[in-house]
């Protein structure tokens, strides 16, 4: 709604994760200024929704996702690659419950990756046919880098060349693999920043760094070790301690083998824009919100914030009739579903990313083989993260649609009120804003698809939904 500051509606939503192990202390790394000579500045962001670098395969410069969640190199650029070495196999590399995929010829080359790491020989897949990434391919991003596990079949193009050349064929190995083999004494480590687009408060720059940290995140050294859970499991889980919001628990049972008692598996996956999570935990968290509106008494100890802005997203709507746009506020919590089932309880994406530095370590080389594990620094600053949302979110709703209260809006798609009569939510200022711990992935975007779902998916009006206090906490095993 034009001229709207903030609403009279206050979100204030709490995810609690208590540490039976390890309570962390809350520390906030200075924000990182901005600087095109800096060498670890190497991340792109499309709209906090996609992160990118450039990497040069076979003499081509690619622009290409990286995923934590997922291994394999692959490139599909509109043009064909010169100097393509082709190797003669052929494979395919699938995502999440297997829908998403892209299949072609398995080719190597020398690899460069934006920042100065060098493979001479990198086995990596040349795309010639997809399914699910066509939004990817139209923003630009012409293939992903995986930057997960060779372990456990985790590699479709390294399973391809193994099959063919045996167990002991090592050409087809990930590219993390090979710069680790190239460094036999150096810890096996990556250190990942993800910016967020939209950000008043100045979110650092993206970076991805290998076997160094970012400078501006060394401390992150000092965090504890979150251990993979469960060893050996060939993908970025670690241990997500008690779920409460406002001080109650949420049953949550873990549905992964050697998960411990009491405790969920959270993956950590650059390549999910959201937090996905089952849908009964999802509902549990919402419909403890009467209305849309729940208080806390924000002072408590801080683990890990989450800004605001990385857990709503504004949309605007089309009517069925065509007539009208509305604006409309819905979370950013997806359900799970089938991905990664088996392996992981939830899916912490982008949304969770942003608001930490993480070192991810293999456990391999260096002083520190064994379980691999995963380190993190917090970077939002749950005090100011309130304004700042206030601030985006008031001049993201400048030139959008009216807003509706979602029981409105659900009337006008199922019939029963007519888009005419609607009226508009009236915004009000807030007296003050929260203070203490304020916090807690999809960027606002729009959509014309029909409205589903129940009202607590939804909050009134749009743009009304300061987070305050949207905490969470993992276990940390030494």
């Amino acid at each position: 709604m034009p001229g709207a500051v903030a609403s009279s509606l206050l979100f204030l939503a709490l995810l609690a994760l208590e540490s039976s192990a390890v309570q962390f202390d809350f520390k906030v790394a200075p924000p990182k200024a901005a600087s095109a000579s800096n060498p670890n500045n190497n991340l792109g962001n499309f709209g906090n929704n996609r992160y990118s670098t450039n990497i040069t395969i076979s003499g081509n410069v690619v622009t290409v996702l990286i995923d934590t969640g997922s291994t394999d190199l692959w490139v599909m650029p509109p043009q064909r690659l010169a100097n393509f070495n082709d190797t003669g196999l052929s494979t395919a590399v699938h995502y999440g419950d297997g829908s998403t995929f892209v299949e072609g010829e398995i080719g190597v080359g020398a690899f460069s990756l934006d920042g100065g790491v060098t493979v001479p020989y990198q086995a990596y897949l040349y795309g010639t046919s997809e399914a699910g990434l066509d939004s990817d391919l139209d923003q630009g991003l012409f293939g992903l880098l995986g930057l997960g596990f060779d372990v456990n079949g985790g590699s479709e193009i390294d399973t391809a060349v193994r099959n063919k050349d045996g167990p002991e064929a090592t050409w087809g190995q990930s590219v993390l693999s090979n710069i680790f083999a190239q460094n036999p004494d150096s810890s096996n480590f990556m250190g990942i920043a993800l910016s967020r687009s939209g950000d008043q408060e100045g979110s650092a720059d993206g970076s991805l760094t290998i076997a160094e940290y970012d400078p501006d995140y060394e401390s992150v050294q000092n965090s504890p070790r979150l251990s993979q859970t469960p060893a050996g499991s060939g993908v970025w889980s670690v241990v997500m301690d008690s779920f409460k919001v406002g001080g109650n628990p949420i049953a949550w049972s873990s549905t992964v083998a050697g998960a411990p008692a009491g405790k969920t598996i959270a993956l950590l996956d650059t390549g999910t824009t959201n937090i996905l999570m089952p849908e009964g935990q999802i509902d549990a968290i919402y419909s403890t919100i009467p209305g849309a509106v729940f208080t806390i008494d924000s002072n408590i100890p801080l683990d890990f914030a989450i800004h605001p802005l990385d857990v709503t997203d504004i949309q605007t709507i089309t009517t069925p009739d065509g007539t009208h746009n509305f604006t409309f506020c819905s979370n950013a919590f997806t359900e799970i579903g089938t991905i990664g089932q088996g392996q992981t309880d939830a899916l912490f994406g982008d949304s969770f990313l942003r608001n930490v530095y993480t070192a991810f370590d293999f456990g391999t080389g260096g002083p520190t083989v064994g379980t691999p594990f995963v380190q993190m620094l917090s970077t939002t600053d749950a005090t100011k993260s309130a304004a700042d949302f206030i601030s985006v979110r008031a001049a993201a709703m400048q030139n959008m649609p009216p807003e509706l209260n979602p029981i409105d809006l659900i009337r006008v798609f199922n019939g029963s009120l007519n888009a005419a009569d609607a009226v508009p939510v009236t915004i009000s200022a807030p007296a003050s804003t929260a203070t203490g711990s304020s916090a807690p992935s999809a960027t606002g975007g729009s959509t014309d698809s029909k409205v589903n779902g129940a009202s607590r998916r939804m909050f009134a009006p749009g743009m009304a939904v300061v987070l305050g206090g949207f905490l969470l906490g993992f276990s940390a095993l030494f």
